[in-house]
């Protein structure tokens, strides 16, 4: 038969299906849902998705019937993985889990979370589509993200993500981490930078991995890149997941770790370690001199992405230009930006996205030349520089932090 999930309770392990067709709901139990659809159950991606099922007499609830054989409806539906992406121009190819076949798609085909929010994935991810056609062959259309755990919780399973970042901060030398134009009362600037050092760390090889001689449990921690006001680094400390099983096939992940804590040497689990984790790096030293921008390289805007992140100017004399006029104060900001760059090279702050070092430029306007009202994105392509995107300064500090404390000369959100 096919239908869809009506609901699920994830704590009990149940729910009802609807029937195509029909009005009385039926039960079903997670046991007799196979692996495809149970990666959307856990991620609750199966609201609307077309299902397959069988129905039989209960077991369970005496005089009812019962669905088994629950699975996605691959006749209207596929699942696969991203296989390549160019962040840049918002294209690549999903690998169809089944048939293997490389299909072809456009970011503009990922189903959005929110009405604003761009989804962004990243080779590998798990994703739910439809094949669809357009002039140069099929291609893939009504993409679902299955997997929105960031990077941190991939990596370990938190009790409390957001008390536990509550509790680095405290340990952690004094700093602010959450935004200043609009603040959240929470640290969002914070779990940027260990989401990301997180990510960066394992790609580097720098989790260092410990076991007890007693009973062989198994332990890993990093190095956060943070210390306490007396200068001693803090760590991240975590243990095996004794549920972890590495997934052979298409779905979620469960993590690896368990976290334990953040704490300095002292922490009591230091003992299982022979060796110091060493923080995240993200240039080595024959790079040092691409963190210098080169005003001699001429900047180049992209005109179609800047205009589209024109709201996130903080003007409303500048929000309120038509398209000429507005891309005629971004070039008058940019040479504004090189003649401060000039005088101090530290205008221009590094920061690291997408695999690469990339710029960030003051953006000040002809109103007040002293107050930069947001950032421009620079990135160094062949003999250029290429202007192609637009941050908040709430943005420009968040990503600016990875790095290191940026200087406050202008971003001073």
């Amino acid at each position: 038969m096919n239908g869809n999930i009506k609901f699920y309770k994830a704590h009990e392990f149940w729910g009802k299906v609807s029937i195509e067709g029909k009005s009385k709901d039926i039960y079903f139990n997670y046991i007799n849902v196979k692996p495809e659809l149970s990666a959307l159950l856990d991620s609750e991606k199966y609201k609307e998705e077309p299902i397959t099922f069988d129905v039989i007499d209960s077991s369970k609830r005496k005089g009812e019937k019962e669905a088994i054989n629950i699975n996605i409806n691959f006749d209207h539906r596929k699942v696969g993985f991203i296989y390549s992406f160019d962040q840049e121009r918002g294209i690549g190819t999903i690998e169809d889990y089944q048939s293997k076949a490389k299909i072809f798609f456009h970011f503009s085909g990922i189903r959005k979370a929110y009405a604003n929010k761009y989804e962004r994935v990243e080779v590998g991810d798990p994703v739910l589509f439809t094949i669809g056609n357009n002039d140069k062959g099929p291609s893939c259309v009504e993409i679902v993200k299955i997997d929105d755990r960031n990077h941190f919780e991939t990596f370990a399973n938190f009790t409390d993500l957001k008390q536990s970042l509550k509790d680095l901060k405290g340990m952690a030398e004094d700093e602010t981490w959450d935004y200043i134009k609009k603040p959240t009362r929470g640290v969002p600037v914070l779990f940027s930078f260990m989401n990301q050092s997180c990510l960066r760390l394992q790609k580097q090889n720098k989790v260092i991995k410990g076991k007890s001689s007693k009973d062989l449990t198994e332990y890993c921690y990093f190095n956060t890149g943070l210390v306490t006001p007396q200068q001693d680094e803090i760590f991240a400390y975590f243990i095996k997941n004794p549920k972890f099983v590495k997934l052979d096939g298409w779905g979620l992940q469960s993590p690896e770790w368990n976290f334990i804590e953040f704490n300095t040497d002292q922490s009591v689990y230091r003992r299982y370690f022979i060796e110091l984790p060493e923080i995240a790096t993200y240039f080595s030293e024959a790079e040092v001199a691409d963190l210098i921008f080169d005003t001699r390289v001429p900047i180049i805007p992209d005109k179609e992405h800047l205009l589209k992140r024109k709201t996130r100017i903080e003007s409303e004399r500048i929000k309120n230009l038509d398209d000429e006029g507005f891309i005629e104060e971004i070039k008058d900001a940019i040479d504004l930006a090189k003649k401060r760059i000039k005088r101090n090279y530290k205008t221009a702050i590094p920061h690291f996205y997408d695999n690469r070092i990339q710029f960030l430029i003051p953006l000040c306007f002809r109103s007040n030349k002293a107050e930069a009202v947001a950032a421009l994105v620079v990135n160094k392509n062949e003999n250029i520089h290429e202007a192609h995107t637009i941050l908040s300064l709430d943005q420009a500090y968040n990503n600016a932090r990875l790095l290191a404390k940026p200087d406050r000369e202008w971003l001073n959100p």
